[in-house]
């Protein structure tokens, strides 16, 4: 163990593990409230550490579901499977080295599996469809060092099951550079990973390179999950290095990432760039301009309930409600929409109660 070379952690490594955290501080007691099993799979899971002593995601992970039960969010009599899959051996091993420093409470089973992401995981949904069985709620964390290993269809086999979830790592910078190599044995891996061979187009046409494959995977993704975010990492150079992507078939899930997003990023919620890991904006100056466009674009002449109103932003913008409550005080103040209460209920100064107002936006 101790001859495993760790490597230093990077700001945009950090940014993502933050992103993780906060999502997994949601995810952890929405679930536990509702069901009595929940699965959390990483699926390159590395060392467990890192050269400063930085803490790696298993070690994340498994302590924010700790901080729950502690605080009582997450009852104790919901089990929660965590399965890592690495497949250096050196580092399977530091890895539960790691992981025999915490002491996780009895309803907590965790298992680090040698192996290959696609194939272990790959077994485990082969015996769950053999017997006919469903798979417990699920995030699977797919982060790997390249492209390869992370076929679309292990992407839908997962999705395919209620509450099933993943984020995944698309490193766009490396599929970009590969895309036209001469090597057929490295170029095969793309049409797998992205689930189409129109990903070997992507050379002959017009435009951005990287705008092309992240859209295109995002595409793929959408083919099996109703919600698609993403999150660009970029480098110190502040090139798209990159990107994060979330899909799931839940609204509340995909609210909850959003949140986690705009947490890391309070500009655009969409991006981190080690150049400037702390940017200074006047975004809450500027306003929510491109927020205001989409509402009047949909509901112009309309009258909608903020429940409406607030699906809407989740599902069908980059923002999120307390955005929309936001750019909507401001747009009452200035008449450029009404709000009613529903019968009976007593509105209190300029508040917005999904359930008890709606919106009206005049021609």
């Amino acid at each position: 163990m101790g001859g495993v070379a760790l490597w230093p952690l990077d700001p945009h490594t950090g940014a993502k593990h933050a992103l993780l955290k906060l999502y997994l501080d949601r995810w952890f007691p929405i679930l536990g409230r509702h069901h009595q099993r929940i699965n959390y799979i990483d699926g390159f899971a590395g060392p467990g550490k890192y050269a400063g002593g930085e803490k790696g995601s298993p070690v994340l992970a498994i302590e924010s579901a700790m901080e729950h039960v502690t605080r009582g969010t997450l009852p104790a009599n919901v089990v929660v499977n965590f399965i890592f899959v690495e497949s250096d051996k050196d580092h399977a091993a530091h890895l539960r080295a790691e992981l025999a420093r915490l002491s996780p409470p009895p309803q907590f089973k965790v298992g680090v599996i040698d192996g290959a992401f696609r194939d272990r995981i790959g077994e485990i949904l082969d015996k769950i469809e053999a017997e006919n069985k469903s798979l417990a709620p699920t995030f699977a964390f797919v982060d790997p060092f390249g492209f390869s290993g992370i076929p679309m269809a292990l992407m839908a086999r997962i999705l395919k099951f209620q509450r099933c979830e993943v984020f995944v790592n698309i490193m766009v910078e490396f599929i970009n550079r590969f895309l036209e190599h001469p090597n057929d044995g490295i170029t095969a891996h793309f049409p797998e990973t992205f689930g189409t061979g129109d990903v070997l187009e992507i050379p002959t046409l017009p435009g951005n390179r990287l705008d092309h494959i992240l859209a295109l995977y995002r595409r793929q993704l959408r083919r099996h999950a109703r919600f698609v975010g993403r999150f660009d990492m970029h480098g110190r150079r502040d090139q798209k290095t990159y990107s994060l992507f979330f899909a799931s078939n839940a609204p509340k899930g995909f609210e909850k990432m959003k949140e986690a997003m705009w947490s890391v990023d309070k500009y655009t919620g969409s991006r981190f760039s080690d150049a400037d890991p702390n940017p200074v904006t006047l975004f809450e100056a500027w306003g929510y301009e491109p927020l205001w466009d989409d509402l009047k674009k949909k509901y112009t002449g309309q009258t909608v309930p903020m429940s409406v109103l607030e699906g809407f932003v989740i599902e069908e913008t980059d923002y999120l409600p307390t955005h929309a409550r936001k750019i909507l005080t401001h747009r009452e103040e200035s008449g450029e929409v009404s709000v009613q209460a529903v019968p009976g209920f007593k509105r209190r100064g300029r508040t917005f109660p999904s359930d008890k107002v709606q919106v009206t936006f005049p021609n």
